[in-house]
């Protein structure tokens, strides 16, 4: 019966496998959504023109 088990559990595609994995999914999307916030953050700031001083 286990020879069954690890055969069929080895048919899993891998997407399947990522989607049964509800917190991985959600660290994933948290590290996604802020790597990403920050990068644009950075490069919006970095193509700000230097404000003239009064």
């Amino acid at each position: 019966m286990s020879e069954v088990n690890s055969k069929s559990s080895s048919n899993v595609p891998l997407g399947q496998r990522l989607f049964d994995r509800p917190f991985l999914l959600l660290g994933f999307g948290l590290v996604v959504m802020f790597g990403f916030y920050t990068i644009w953050g950075m490069v919006e700031i970095l193509n700000m023109p230097q404000s003239p001083l009064p």
